[in-house]
C-alpha cells in the first residue's frame, strides 16, 4: 500500500513538473512602469509571450559535449574590420568544427588596449582566440585545435 502511494505521488509530481516546464509566461510593463510576469495574459494588449524553456541560442540542438564545453570553456574570437583573409579562415575553422563562439570586433582604442592586455603584446594583432582562460594570439590552426580539443569540443 505504501509503495503504491509513493509511486502515485512520484508520477503526479513528474506530470506537474512536465506541465510547468512547457508553460507559457507573459511579460508586460504596467502603467506605473512595473515589470510583471504571469502565466495569464495581462488585462490589456501589448504583451510579450515566452516559453519557460525558450532557448534563443539554440543550445538545445547542440550535442551534450558541445554544451558542456561551451559552459566551461566559452570561445571568443577577436577580429577587426581590416582583417579579411585570416579572420575568414579563423571563422571557417570554428564553423568546420561547429564550435559556438562569440565574436568581438576590436575597433576603438579601449578595445585595442583590452586586447593588448589580454595577449600581452605591444602591437595589436588579430585574429585572437580565447578558449576559457587560454588565449591564442594569431591564427595557428594546430594551437587552436589543440585548445578546442582539450576543452572538450567535438572534432
Amino acid at each position: 500500500m505504501y509503495r503504491t502511494t509513493v509511486g502515485f505521488v512520484c508520477v503526479m509530481l513528474a506530470l506537474v513538473a512536465a506541465s510547468v516546464a512547457s508553460a507559457e509566461v507573459y511579460r508586460w510593463v504596467d502603467k506605473n512602469g512595473k515589470v510583471n510576469y504571469s502565466d495569464n495574459p495581462p488585462p490589456d494588449a501589448n504583451i510579450e509571450q515566452r516559453k519557460l524553456n525558450d532557448n534563443k541560442m539554440g543550445a538545445d540542438k547542440l550535442s551534450f559535449e558541445t554544451r558542456r564545453a561551451m559552459e566551461t570553456f566559452p570561445v571568443t574570437l577577436y577580429t577587426n574590420p581590416d582583417c579579411k583573409e585570416f579572420c575568414d579562415k579563423a571563422r571557417a575553422l570554428l564553423a568546420a568544427r561547429k564550435v559556438p563562439y562569440s565574436e568581438n570586433s576590436v575597433v576603438t582604442q579601449d578595445q585595442i588596449d583590452a586586447l593588448l592586455k589580454l595577449t600581452g603584446n605591444k602591437e595589436p594583432r588579430v585574429p585572437v582566440l580565447t578558449v576559457g582562460r587560454k588565449t591564442i594570439d594569431g591564427l595557428e590552426p594546430n594551437s587552436w585545435n589543440a585548445a578546442l580539443d582539450s576543452a572538450g569540443y567535438p572534432k
